[in-house]
């Protein structure tokens, strides 16, 4: 159900917030965004509202995201309300956690209209939080025995299910925990990086920020490999995480099944080259791409899941030719 959507905020900070979702989750459709200045008014800013309404799809109904209850922004969404015949809701304390879930949630096709209002407010809600509070929350957690497990051998043919194997320097962050995780409804996100596992104060960031509902851990290679094995983990939905190729190339080595590899970041260093606004690659990454095509599988640049796949293979061919 994809509902007409127009945001509006004090100043330029509607515009700002709906860039910085599509930043994570890609550029979005039927939804706008409408800067309200010092010197405009509710009239103003109801004239913008009509003209950016004729623009979008209202059949599934129409939503205003705005910030203050009572403010501006506000007062000229819920005086339009009265003349509407569609359903229609206004949003307020908008902000990104709540604006993405309810960008991600109108895109499912049998979400009803006020379901779709009802994850808005929710999420707007989880999305507040500090991080003294998460990590007393995690302290009293009893330790998950992910780290713990022995090397048990899997005698079923049946794995966890890897829904992505993604190569992504920056590690956990928003294109991850928001854009991915929710769109492949996983349940785990692994790290696997031997001196990342090492580092207790970067394991211990990148547990805390891991999204609602989703644990995250940091392991190294031996390591997965001993879970991966374990039946305990059959059936788990899990997203990889990898800083570079080689590493990938080490874990198929030691028999884990991968078909498609999605590059979403590899940042510039001193000795790499850029070959994309976000992918930069040194002499061994692309020596470990090529074995990795050569292998048949997949390597595929996206940052978000609706971007367009683009082949690695064929930039890195261009630039040896």
């Amino acid at each position: 159900m994809n509902i007409a959507t127009i945001i509006c905020m004090h100043g330029k900070l509607g515009l700002e917030i709906l860039k910085t979702s599509e930043l994570i989750i890609g550029k979005q459709k039927n939804i706008y965004a409408v800067e309200f200045l010092s010197k405009e008014n509710i009239d103003t800013l109801i004239n913008k509202y009509k003209y950016f309404l004729n623009k979008l799809n209202t059949k599934n109904g129409i939503i205003f995201f705005v910030d203050i209850w009572g403010g501006s922004p506000f007062n000229a969404a819920n005086k339009m309300l009265t003349s509407m015949k569609n359903k229609c809701d206004i949003i307020t304390g908008t902000n990104i956690p709540m604006l993405l879930e309810f960008l991600m949630a109108r895109e499912e096709k049998n979400k009803k209209f006020e379901e779709i209002i009802k994850i808005a407010l929710e999420n707007g809600k989880i999305g507040i939080n500090n991080i003294n509070k998460k990590k007393n929350n995690n302290s009293s957690i009893k330790k998950n025995n992910f780290y713990n497990e022995k090397n048990i051998e899997n005698k079923n043919s049946e794995k966890m299910i890897l829904k992505l194997i993604r190569i992504d320097d920056r590690l956990i962050h928003g294109q991850v925990s928001t854009g991915w995780s929710k769109e492949l409804k996983i349940s785990k996100i692994i790290v696997i990086n031997d001196k990342i596992s090492k580092d207790k104060i970067r394991t211990q960031l990148l547990k805390q920020v891991s999204p609602p509902g989703i644990t995250s851990h940091v392991v190294n290679i031996e390591k997965f490999i001993k879970v991966y094995n374990n039946p305990q983990y059959n059936k788990e939905k899990v997203l990889l995480l990898f800083t570079n190729p080689t590493d990938i190339i080490k874990i198929i080595n030691k028999g884990v099944n991968i078909k498609s590899i999605n590059i979403g970041g590899m940042s510039f260093k001193k000795d790499k080259q850029q070959i994309t606004d976000s992918i930069s690659v040194n002499k061994k990454d692309i020596k470990s791409f090529y074995k990795l095509h050569k292998m048949n599988i997949e390597l595929e640049i996206r940052k978000v899941p609706n971007d367009k796949k683009i082949n690695i293979i064929e930039i890195l061919n261009k630039l040896n030719n």
